[in-house]
Protein backbone atom coordinates (compact mmCIF):
# COMPACT_ATOMS: atom_id res chain seq x y z
CA UNK A 1 0.00 0.00 0.00
CA UNK A 2 3.04 2.15 0.76
CA UNK A 3 4.17 1.95 -2.46
CA UNK A 4 1.14 3.15 -3.91
CA UNK A 5 1.52 6.59 -2.83
CA UNK A 6 5.55 6.76 -3.32
CA UNK A 7 4.82 5.87 -7.06
CA UNK A 8 1.94 8.58 -7.06
CA UNK A 9 4.35 11.38 -5.61
CA UNK A 10 7.00 10.60 -8.21
CA UNK A 11 4.93 10.58 -11.19
CA UNK A 12 3.52 14.27 -9.84
CA UNK A 13 7.07 15.46 -8.99
CA UNK A 14 7.94 14.10 -12.36
CA UNK A 15 4.93 16.23 -13.88
CA UNK A 16 6.19 19.63 -12.03
CA UNK A 17 9.55 18.73 -13.75
CA UNK A 18 7.83 18.33 -17.07
CA UNK A 19 5.45 21.87 -16.87
CA UNK A 20 9.04 23.96 -14.92
CA UNK A 21 11.20 22.98 -17.16
CA UNK A 22 9.75 22.54 -20.55
CA UNK A 23 8.78 26.19 -21.37
CA UNK A 24 12.40 27.24 -20.21
CA UNK A 25 13.79 25.16 -22.71
CA UNK A 26 10.87 26.57 -25.31
CA UNK A 27 12.11 30.07 -24.62
CA UNK A 28 15.64 29.33 -24.93
CA UNK A 29 14.84 27.75 -28.60
CA UNK A 30 12.38 30.74 -29.55
CA UNK A 31 15.43 32.93 -28.07
CA UNK A 32 17.72 31.04 -30.77
CA UNK A 33 15.28 31.52 -33.70
CA UNK A 34 15.11 34.63 -33.53
CA UNK A 35 18.98 35.52 -33.06
CA UNK A 36 18.99 34.34 -36.53
CA UNK A 37 17.35 37.02 -38.09
CA UNK A 38 18.98 39.38 -35.51
CA UNK A 39 22.40 38.41 -38.03
CA UNK A 40 20.75 38.46 -40.81
CA UNK A 41 19.18 42.37 -40.08
CA UNK A 42 23.44 43.34 -39.20
CA UNK A 43 23.86 42.70 -43.26
CA UNK A 44 21.11 45.12 -44.15
CA UNK A 45 23.21 48.02 -42.61
CA UNK A 46 26.27 46.99 -44.59
CA UNK A 47 23.64 46.54 -47.71
CA UNK A 48 22.26 49.68 -47.33
CA UNK A 49 25.36 51.74 -46.40
CA UNK A 50 26.48 50.20 -50.15
CA UNK A 51 23.61 50.98 -51.76
CA UNK A 52 23.74 55.13 -50.42
CA UNK A 53 27.21 55.55 -51.09
CA UNK A 54 26.60 53.81 -54.83
CA UNK A 55 24.35 56.68 -54.61
CA UNK A 56 26.94 59.24 -53.61
CA UNK A 57 29.31 58.34 -55.63
CA UNK A 58 28.37 60.83 -58.03
CA UNK A 59 32.10 61.86 -59.18
CA UNK A 60 31.21 60.43 -62.78
CA UNK A 61 28.62 62.95 -63.02
CA UNK A 62 30.70 65.91 -61.53
CA UNK A 63 33.64 64.45 -63.74
CA UNK A 64 31.47 65.05 -66.92
CA UNK A 65 32.09 69.11 -67.33
CA UNK A 66 36.38 68.55 -67.37
CA UNK A 67 35.72 65.75 -69.63
CA UNK A 68 34.10 68.17 -71.73
CA UNK A 69 36.57 70.64 -71.10
CA UNK A 70 38.93 68.29 -72.30
CA UNK A 71 37.61 67.37 -75.51
CA UNK A 72 36.96 71.20 -76.21
CA UNK A 73 40.64 71.12 -75.86
CA UNK A 74 41.41 68.49 -77.96
CA UNK A 75 39.10 69.95 -80.77
CA UNK A 76 41.02 73.84 -80.00
CA UNK A 77 44.98 71.91 -80.61
CA UNK A 78 43.47 70.03 -83.64
CA UNK A 79 42.04 73.07 -85.34
CA UNK A 80 45.44 74.89 -84.51
CA UNK A 81 47.83 72.38 -85.43
CA UNK A 82 45.57 72.33 -89.27
CA UNK A 83 45.15 76.03 -89.60
CA UNK A 84 48.68 76.17 -91.53
CA UNK A 85 48.31 73.28 -93.38
CA UNK A 86 47.27 72.80 -96.86
CA UNK A 87 43.61 71.41 -97.80
CA UNK A 88 44.28 69.82 -101.32
CA UNK A 89 46.47 67.73 -102.62
CA UNK A 90 47.28 70.36 -105.22
CA UNK A 91 48.20 73.09 -102.35
CA UNK A 92 50.30 70.04 -100.56
CA UNK A 93 52.23 69.33 -103.71
CA UNK A 94 52.78 72.91 -104.49
CA UNK A 95 53.91 73.23 -100.81
CA UNK A 96 55.92 70.26 -101.08
CA UNK A 97 57.57 71.26 -104.09
CA UNK A 98 58.94 74.80 -102.90
CA UNK A 99 60.08 73.51 -99.67
CA UNK A 100 62.46 71.00 -101.41
CA UNK A 101 63.52 73.93 -103.92
CA UNK A 102 64.93 75.81 -100.76
CA UNK A 103 65.92 72.44 -99.17
CA UNK A 104 63.60 72.88 -96.31
CA UNK A 105 64.82 70.58 -93.04
CA UNK A 106 63.80 66.97 -93.62
CA UNK A 107 61.54 66.89 -90.37
CA UNK A 108 59.35 70.44 -90.79
CA UNK A 109 58.92 68.02 -94.82
CA UNK A 110 57.65 65.25 -93.19
CA UNK A 111 56.25 66.89 -90.13
CA UNK A 112 53.62 68.50 -92.52
CA UNK A 113 53.30 65.55 -94.53
CA UNK A 114 51.78 64.09 -91.38
CA UNK A 115 50.22 66.93 -90.49
CA UNK A 116 48.49 67.00 -94.21
CA UNK A 117 47.04 63.32 -93.42
CA UNK A 118 45.66 63.65 -90.76
CA UNK A 119 43.75 67.33 -91.31
CA UNK A 120 42.41 65.32 -94.42
CA UNK A 121 38.94 66.00 -94.35
CA UNK A 122 38.65 68.34 -91.06
CA UNK A 123 35.97 70.79 -91.67
CA UNK A 124 36.32 72.34 -88.63
CA UNK A 125 39.43 73.88 -89.21
CA UNK A 126 38.16 77.46 -89.68
CA UNK A 127 36.63 77.87 -86.18
CA UNK A 128 37.86 80.04 -83.77
CA UNK A 129 40.64 77.76 -81.84
CA UNK A 130 41.11 80.60 -79.35
CA UNK A 131 38.01 80.68 -78.13
CA UNK A 132 37.94 77.35 -77.89
CA UNK A 133 40.42 77.18 -75.40
CA UNK A 134 39.31 80.20 -73.12
CA UNK A 135 36.00 77.81 -72.99
CA UNK A 136 38.26 75.22 -72.05
CA UNK A 137 40.03 76.63 -69.39
CA UNK A 138 36.62 78.31 -68.14
CA UNK A 139 35.64 74.71 -67.45
CA UNK A 140 38.51 74.16 -65.46
CA UNK A 141 41.29 72.80 -68.23
CA UNK A 142 44.85 73.57 -67.12
CA UNK A 143 45.89 72.21 -70.31
CA UNK A 144 43.93 74.96 -72.15
CA UNK A 145 45.06 77.72 -69.19
CA UNK A 146 48.44 77.04 -70.23
CA UNK A 147 48.26 77.40 -73.73
CA UNK A 148 46.72 80.42 -73.75
CA UNK A 149 49.79 81.79 -72.64
CA UNK A 150 51.46 80.27 -75.10
CA UNK A 151 49.94 81.84 -78.00
CA UNK A 152 51.89 84.44 -79.86
CA UNK A 153 50.46 87.89 -80.24
CA UNK A 154 50.19 87.54 -83.88
CA UNK A 155 48.64 84.24 -83.75
CA UNK A 156 46.04 85.87 -81.29
CA UNK A 157 45.41 88.23 -84.09
CA UNK A 158 45.07 86.17 -86.58
CA UNK A 159 42.84 83.99 -84.40
CA UNK A 160 40.84 86.62 -83.39
CA UNK A 161 40.43 88.65 -86.85
CA UNK A 162 42.08 92.08 -85.61
CA UNK A 163 43.28 92.71 -88.86
CA UNK A 164 39.96 94.02 -89.88
CA UNK A 165 39.89 96.52 -86.80
CA UNK A 166 41.44 99.62 -86.58
CA UNK A 167 44.88 100.01 -84.60
CA UNK A 168 42.79 101.61 -81.26
CA UNK A 169 40.10 98.32 -81.57
CA UNK A 170 43.39 95.87 -81.83
CA UNK A 171 44.95 97.37 -78.38
CA UNK A 172 41.51 97.18 -76.62
CA UNK A 173 40.47 93.98 -77.91
CA UNK A 174 44.13 92.60 -77.51
CA UNK A 175 43.53 94.13 -73.53
CA UNK A 176 40.36 92.29 -73.00
CA UNK A 177 41.92 89.23 -73.62
CA UNK A 178 44.75 89.60 -71.91
CA UNK A 179 42.36 90.33 -68.52
CA UNK A 180 40.11 87.56 -69.54
CA UNK A 181 43.26 85.32 -70.05
CA UNK A 182 44.76 86.27 -66.25
CA UNK A 183 40.97 85.88 -64.86
CA UNK A 184 40.27 82.21 -66.46
CA UNK A 185 43.51 81.33 -65.09
CA UNK A 186 43.15 82.29 -61.88
CA UNK A 187 40.32 80.32 -61.72
CA UNK A 188 41.58 77.32 -62.97
CA UNK A 189 45.13 77.71 -60.70
CA UNK A 190 42.12 78.12 -57.64
CA UNK A 191 40.72 74.28 -58.88
CA UNK A 192 44.15 72.88 -58.46
CA UNK A 193 45.84 73.48 -61.75
CA UNK A 194 49.31 73.28 -61.31
CA UNK A 195 50.19 74.82 -64.94
CA UNK A 196 47.85 77.63 -64.36
CA UNK A 197 49.71 78.97 -61.06
CA UNK A 198 53.18 79.01 -62.71
CA UNK A 199 52.20 80.84 -65.66
CA UNK A 200 50.56 83.54 -63.28
CA UNK A 201 53.69 83.55 -61.00
CA UNK A 202 55.75 84.09 -64.40
CA UNK A 203 52.93 86.54 -65.54
CA UNK A 204 52.87 88.80 -62.78
CA UNK A 205 56.41 89.92 -62.41
CA UNK A 206 56.32 90.85 -66.03
CA UNK A 207 52.50 92.70 -66.46
CA UNK A 208 49.40 92.53 -63.94
CA UNK A 209 46.26 93.55 -66.20
CA UNK A 210 44.66 95.86 -64.01
CA UNK A 211 47.98 98.33 -63.99
CA UNK A 212 49.72 97.86 -67.09
CA UNK A 213 53.10 97.05 -64.62
CA UNK A 214 54.62 94.71 -63.15
CA UNK A 215 53.54 92.96 -59.62
CA UNK A 216 55.82 91.05 -57.18
CA UNK A 217 52.84 90.64 -54.86
CA UNK A 218 50.87 88.79 -56.62
CA UNK A 219 53.81 86.64 -58.05
CA UNK A 220 54.57 86.46 -54.57
CA UNK A 221 51.35 85.28 -53.38
CA UNK A 222 50.81 82.87 -55.71
CA UNK A 223 54.88 81.61 -55.22
CA UNK A 224 53.78 80.69 -51.87
CA UNK A 225 50.15 79.11 -52.96
CA UNK A 226 51.64 76.78 -55.51
CA UNK A 227 54.44 76.14 -52.25
CA UNK A 228 51.95 75.31 -49.94
CA UNK A 229 49.28 73.25 -52.29
CA UNK A 230 51.89 71.70 -54.79
CA UNK A 231 54.09 69.54 -52.74
CA UNK A 232 54.56 66.51 -54.67
CA UNK A 233 55.37 68.97 -57.43
CA UNK A 234 58.66 68.28 -60.01
CA UNK A 235 59.62 71.76 -59.79
CA UNK A 236 58.70 72.68 -56.29
CA UNK A 237 62.10 73.66 -55.82
CA UNK A 238 62.08 75.77 -58.65
CA UNK A 239 59.09 77.60 -57.00
CA UNK A 240 61.06 77.75 -53.89
CA UNK A 241 63.99 79.27 -55.70
CA UNK A 242 61.65 81.70 -57.73
CA UNK A 243 59.77 82.72 -53.94
CA UNK A 244 63.15 83.53 -52.86
CA UNK A 245 64.68 85.69 -55.66
CA UNK A 246 61.23 87.70 -55.32
CA UNK A 247 61.44 88.42 -51.99
CA UNK A 248 65.28 89.75 -52.23
CA UNK A 249 63.64 92.45 -54.14
CA UNK A 250 60.59 93.50 -51.99
CA UNK A 251 60.30 95.20 -48.64
CA UNK A 252 58.77 93.65 -45.74
CA UNK A 253 55.25 95.24 -46.03
CA UNK A 254 54.96 93.42 -49.78
CA UNK A 255 56.32 90.30 -48.49
CA UNK A 256 53.62 90.44 -45.92
CA UNK A 257 50.87 91.46 -48.43
CA UNK A 258 52.04 88.63 -50.72
CA UNK A 259 51.81 85.73 -47.63
CA UNK A 260 48.06 87.39 -46.72
CA UNK A 261 47.41 86.82 -50.62
CA UNK A 262 48.16 83.56 -50.36
CA UNK A 263 46.44 81.93 -47.77
CA UNK A 264 43.26 84.25 -48.84
CA UNK A 265 43.90 82.07 -52.50
CA UNK A 266 44.32 78.91 -50.19
CA UNK A 267 40.98 79.39 -48.50
CA UNK A 268 39.36 80.36 -51.31
CA UNK A 269 40.01 76.48 -53.10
Amino acid sequence: MRSTPIGLLTGLCLSICVLVFYPQDQHKAEHIKVANPVVEQVQHPDLTNTIVSTTHQQPELEQVPAESAEALFKQAMQIRQCRNVPRTDKAFNQWLDEALSRDEVHTIVETMKARYQRCLGDTNRDENYVEKLMQAAQMGSDEAADTLWRLAPTEVHQALKFSTLTRDEQVARMKAFTAQKYLVTEQVALLGGEKATLQLIRGYQYLDPDTGGQNYIQALAYSHYFLQTRQDSEVYSRVEWTRRYLEQRMTLDEITQAQQLANKLQHRE
